[in-house]
């Protein structure tokens, strides 16, 4: 194929396509239909001269029996012919079916293979918004006469045509892929020789490049002996570092030993805190949660009240509203409806009771939370305020803080705790150092310095 041109190529074939005998209109003549229509099956009509097709039904029969190889379609817009155009073929002894349309290269038209004795067809378009416009309908195939004497002949024609047809465009797309396939070979050349070209300056920049490598090498040799005159030097150093690291090390393990005994220390002042401040949270928290669940508790006496009163609500309701022939029906409707009332009336009394009682523990909750934080903070500060300006320790100033509480907390639990209950303050006793180095855990030597003036919380 790279010998010939495409032109030549399609020279020949045209003359070859030439050669055979045209049977559309051999096959367009054996059919009739109305007059407009006709004109799509003369051969001899213009592609000009066109036809819109519509849903009416244009039915298409042959003048004997007829073998239908295809049907080709040609219009306006190829694109749309096959799916808004409809074509019903009716065989002889079968039902009537819908013709599959099919779209040559480039739309030229639509076609569709039949290859059975029909006996007519028809074409409609239902669509609404494109309506096919035909310039021209080619039947292929022959009548039983012609089929008789020619019907190898004639399929092997329509098959050379269509391979023909599709021998030309396989040609011009493999012509077209080789080219293709040349330019981008004469591009790779061309990239291939600038590419030497570019390594050829590299190569030579490269050589100049060691030139100065090798000077710069020289350098580097007389460099390197001074360095190890330098290492000499830094070895001696390391030495001098490395003893003076021993003294340090010997001086951290002082420095660790007083951290082990000040984290003693301040483990014990963690252990004496006030117990009864921290306590407070969870309390408030505890009466928090018996609030809730009381609150929760409310909602079901007040729906018993909520559905008494809508209880009797109904029973006045339909007292009122009921039909009474007399005084007696009233007056007995009235008596069998006292003792309903009667039991709503109860239910509304003590659900409310109950509801009352709720509500009131819930205040009695927070009041009693409110005066227990009072208590606490009087404790405190007084404690502090009685303390200031006084040489006293902390431990001390601790223990009289606590003892306040402890006593202000019997008289208000006075209800609650034993009449003999008191509380007897920790004596102020410090431990050696040895003894507080002997506690201390092992973790504690490498601990974060802890400063020694931690004062106990108040």
């Amino acid at each position: 194929m790279t010998d010939h041109s495409v032109e030549e190529l399609d020279n020949k074939l045209s003359a070859l396509e030439d050669l055979l005998p045209k049977l559309d209109p051999i096959g367009n003549a054996f059919w009739k239909t109305t007059a407009t229509f006709q004109t799509l099956l003369d051969a001899t009509t213009s592609t000009s001269s066109t036809v819109k097709t519509t849903s009416t039904i244009r039915r298409f029969t042959p003048t004997g029996l007829f073998y239908i190889d295809s049907i080709d379609f040609y219009a306006e817009n190829n694109e749309k012919l096959a799916s808004n155009l409809t074509v019903t073929i009716k065989p002889i002894g079968a039902q009537p079916y819908k013709l599959k349309l099919s779209l040559v290269d480039k739309a030229t038209f639509a076609y569709g293979y039949v290859r059975k004795f029909c006996e007519w067809f028809e074409i409609s378009s239902d669509s609404i918004i494109y309506k096919p416009t035909l310039k021209k309908i080619s039947v292929f195939g022959c009548d039983s006469t012609l089929l008789s004497e020619y019907a190898k002949d004639i399929q092997q024609i329509l098959d050379l045509k269509r391979s023909i047809s599709a021998f030309k465009t396989k040609a011009k797309s493999e012509y077209q892929d080789i080219l293709s396939e040349t330019e981008k070979l004469t591009e790779e050349s061309l990239n291939l020789t600038n590419s030497i070209t570019i390594t050829k300056e590299e190569i030579a920049n490269l050589d100049a490049e060691q030139l100065l490598l090798k000077s710069a090498l020289e350098s580097s040799n007389k460099e390197l002996t001074k360095l190890n005159l330098s290492v000499l030097n830094a070895e001696n150093n390391l030495t001098n570092a490395t003893n003076n690291t021993a003294q340090l090390k010997e001086s951290a393990e002082k420095l660790n030993k007083q951290i082990s005994n000040l984290n003693a220390d301040l483990a014990k002042l963690t252990n004496d805190k006030n117990l009864i401040s921290d306590e407070y949270g969870p309390y408030v928290k505890e009466g928090n949660t018996q609030a809730k669940i009381y609150l929760s508790l409310i909602i079901l006496p007040l729906l018993a009240i909520i559905f008494s009163v809508y209880q009797v609500y109904v029973g006045a309701s339909n007292l009122l509203a009921a039909q009474y022939t007399s005084f007696m029906d009233v007056l007995a409707a009235f008596i069998l409806r006292i003792p309903f009332a009667a039991i709503f009336g109860l239910a509304i009394i003590y659900s409310w009771k109950l509801a009352l009682a709720m509500i009131q523990k819930v205040f009695k909750i927070h009041s009693d939370r409110l005066t227990l934080a009072k208590l606490l903070v009087v404790a405190r500060e007084t404690v502090h305020s009685s303390a200031k300006n006084l040489d006293i320790t902390d431990h001390e100033k601790f223990q009289e803080q606590t003892a306040l509480k402890i006593e202000v907390l019997k008289s208000h639990m006075a209800r609650d705790l034993n009449e003999g209950f008191s509380y007897k303050p920790v004596p102020n006793q410090k431990q050696s150092v040895k003894e507080a180095s002997a506690e201390a855990s092992p973790e504690a030597v490498n601990d974060e310095f802890v400063p020694q003036d931690v004062k106990s919380p108040a």
